[in-house]
């Protein structure tokens, strides 16, 4: 049913989620999603995961199994006055205190070649935003039509055309530097989350073409394209779809306030927002009053 002018419209989204070990042995890759019901749905929005555990390590898969399932239960219980921003960068902190606690605790406590260490990339959903939560080398994409924007960079440092190594991973060290990033939802938006296993080996300019209405085909697509074009890593991917934005709240409004710039102080036949100033009747510390006529109307 349609909801009628009493009822508040609820954030819907569509996922598409597939993972494999491919040509390993084991897959140390781990993925998930939570579509709360309400009132966690608007307080707290809908959370998607996906981890990439360190090939050197043996454990690795204990980490981004972790790494991911520890978020999708503990972002949920935090408080409903944190922001999100707040809320998840408290718990991926938390994970990284834990999982590093696990290394030093072990047999391979100076080698965190082999330790509990993975990459980490959030997503959590909330009313008419995208905030999204990156460490490593596993890419978020946004699909906007036929668009496609990469909205995180790889934590890789480059030694040669043969060697590269994580510069920033989870558990490596007892703090972690995340990073964030808020983007405005767009009905038929489509997120698109992949460990470096697939991204590397799939084009930037023809993944717009695997995408389609099935997500869940959509998904093992990707991978098995990767997997074609000679992926020898794990392959996991998910796709989120925005099918329905809710209306705009108080958060949205406020929001939208606080990111625009201040305005000029305004003086006589400036024109601003469609009004031309015709002169100032009251400035104070606090506030300025100006007498304008409507362009449109006069």
């Amino acid at each position: 049913t349609r909801p009628g002018p009493w009822m508040a419209r609820d954030l819907k989204v569509s996922i598409g989620q597939y993972s494999d070990r491919g040509r390993k042995t084991i897959n140390q890759d781990f993925h998930g999603a939570m579509i709360p019901l309400q009132p966690a749905l608007g307080l707290k929005g809908i959370a998607v995961g996906l981890a990439d555990g360190i090939s050197s390590s043996a454990v690795s898969q204990i980490a981004s199994e972790s790494a991911v399932s520890g978020f999708l239960l503990d972002y949920y219980c935090t408080s409903d006055a944190w922001s999100v921003k707040t809320s998840a960068q408290r718990v991926i902190a938390a994970t990284n205190s834990w999982l590093h606690a696990q290394t030093r605790r072990g047999r391979h406590r100076y080698d965190p070649d082999n330790g509990h260490i993975c990459t980490l990339d959030i997503g959590v959903f909330k009313a008419r935003v995208a905030h999204i939560f990156h460490i490593g080398d596993a890419h978020v994409d946004r699909l906007a039509g036929r668009q496609l924007e990469q909205l995180t960079d790889d934590h890789r440092v480059v030694v040669s055309s043969q060697e590269t190594y994580l510069s920033r991973a989870l558990g490596v060290n007892p703090q972690i530097e995340i990073d964030y990033r808020a983007v405005p939802l767009e009905p038929g938006d489509v997120f698109i989350l992949a460990t470096d296993g697939v991204h590397e080996h799939i084009p930037h300019d023809t993944l717009p073409g695997l995408v389609t209405d099935d997500l869940d085909t959509a998904a093992r697509t990707i991978a098995t394209a990767a997997y074609d074009r000679g992926s020898a890593d794990n392959l996991t991917v998910q796709l989120v779809r925005i099918d329905e934005l809710p209306d705009a709240g108080v958060d949205d409004v406020l929001g939208q306030a606080t990111a625009l710039p201040p305005p000029p102080l305004l003086q006589p036949r400036m024109v601003f927002d469609g009004y031309d100033i015709v002169r100032q009747v009251h400035a104070s510390s606090r506030s300025h009053i100006y007498l304008a006529s409507d362009q449109g109307s006069g």
